[in-house]
């Protein structure tokens, strides 16, 4: 057991993080981060209510971080390229952190995941608005773009990498560019 670490509610988190990454998600338990910090279960509940509270700490720090990436890769570029950019940057984490990844697939039950997971949809909305697209439309293609990126990555995440995924994954956002010049 480590040394005994001052609790907080971002503590808890940044070790749940780890947990993570290093184990996956099925490997998050409040047993195992009270092991790593050196507590017993029973002191993160004053942090995290229960095991459901730190799934949902860290699907919401896994789809901030995947926004901050995305928004970074996407910025100082416009169109196809800001497409091409965001989209490299979200296949990127769920590759670099698969179980934040899958993390992010869980789907929130509160305001804060909402408004994490709608946060990086509108990273998308403004690739598109700048590429001209009207509010209304720009809204709509984020959640195709978004949509299509996502599930290419769920279908590779759960089948691992594999020899032609590069090809593949390429031709989709060339696909996504043509559908948006339509």
């Amino acid at each position: 057991m480590a040394p005994r670490a001052r609790l907080s509610r971002v503590v808890v988190t940044t070790t749940a993080l780890a947990v993570v990454d290093d184990g996956g998600y099925e490997a998050l338990s409040l047993s195992v981060v009270a092991e790593e910090l050196g507590v017993g279960p029973s002191a993160l509940y004053t942090h995290v209510e229960g095991l459901d509270g730190l799934r949902q700490v860290v699907a919401i720090e896994s789809l901030r971080r995947l926004t901050e990436l995305v928004r970074d890769a996407a910025v100082g570029t416009s169109g196809d390229q800001a497409l091409q950019s965001a989209a490299v940057a979200y296949r990127r984490f769920a590759r670099d952190h698969p179980g934040r990844f899958t993390a992010a697939l869980r789907a929130g039950d509160d305001d804060e995941f909402h408004a994490a997971d709608n946060e990086l949809e509108g990273v998308f909305v403004l690739i598109h608005r700048a590429a001209g697209l009207s509010d209304k439309r720009a809204h709509l293609a984020a959640r195709s773009t978004r949509s299509a990126i996502h599930g290419f990555l769920v279908i590779e995440h759960a089948r691992g990498p594999g020899p032609h995924h590069d090809d593949e994954f390429e031709h989709l956002i060339e696909t996504l560019c043509r559908g948006l010049d339509a």
